[in-house]
């Protein structure tokens, strides 16, 4: 999924054309229906980067699971994105309704420190406590939009995938100087047959357009499991980041189990 540099780059592209919100979009991504086919899962990839100059760079990993639990009480998923980069590791936990997917707790922690955000029904009230100090933003809640677009795969893995497949989402974004609602829009472009470490599998070529920027992935035509994902280097003309799917990538995701987490 796109790093948090293109999240921003988009949400300061869309603050730029407000005429762009009023364009009609696909069906919601997150529809009851989809919501209602989500599963627990973990998939483990290796992370590359491709210049076009020289042999590509493996560097890091990357493990996304989504797993039921409960959040003071609250029947929820659980995500969870994480990332071995070189020698530094990044974690991203979110908390959200597993009828509705609303959001309900978020964390973030860096190599530098942590991001914390708690929702209510209206508002969004995040904490940057860093090594450039603490800072407190308030933002509005946005009915419907994702808390994270790590929740993109799980929902792309319940979603009826097929050539004419369209989808779209919101998506909040918060930072220290500029917060707001980034438009996700989801397409079938095409169909490969793509070999990974566990084998060759037919698989759906999805574009993921947010904002202006685009990346690509592959969504294997059996069971929805994302394959491969592409995603372009801000700053860097023709460079692009590939997540892979590992050897044995598919793991066994935990079950369900009730879990009360404290603040």
């Amino acid at each position: 999924m796109a790093s948090k540099v293109l999240v921003m780059a988009a949400l300061a592209a869309a603050a730029a054309s407000p005429a762009a919100a009023t364009q009609s979009v696909p069906a919601r991504l997150a529809a009851p229906a989809t919501v209602a086919r989500l599963k627990p899962m973990k998939w483990v990839y290796v992370i590359t980067l491709v210049t076009g100059e020289g042999t590509p760079q493996r560097i890091g990993f990357r493990t996304v699971s989504l797993t039921d639990t409960t959040y003071h009480g609250t029947a929820c998923w659980l995500v969870i994105d994480a990332r071995q980069m070189h020698t530094a590791e990044y974690a991203e936990s979110v908390y959200v309704g597993r009828a509705d997917l609303r959001p309900l707790y978020r964390i973030e922690h860096t190599p530098t420190g942590q991001t914390v955000s708690e929702f209510t029904a209206d508002s969004v009230r995040t904490v940057f406590d860093d090594d450039s100090g603490r800072v407190a933003v308030a933002t509005a809640n946005e009915r419907d939009a994702l808390p994270t677009l790590y929740l993109v795969e799980g929902l792309i893995a319940a979603s009826p995938l097929g050539a004419n497949w369209s989808a779209s989402a919101k998506l909040t974004a918060v930072d220290k100087h500029e917060s707001g609602v980034v438009p996700v829009v989801l397409r079938t472009v095409g169909e490969q047959r793509l070999a990974v470490p566990d084998g060759a599998f037919d698989a759906w070529v999805v574009s993921l357009t947010l904002g202006t920027s685009e990346e690509k992935l592959w969504v294997r035509k059996s069971d929805g499991v994302v394959l491969k994902e592409q995603v372009p280097v801000a700053g860097m003309a023709g460079a692009s980041v590939e997540m892979l799917l590992g050897l044995n990538g598919v793991q066994r995701a935990d079950t369900a189990r009730t879990r009360t987490v404290r603040r």
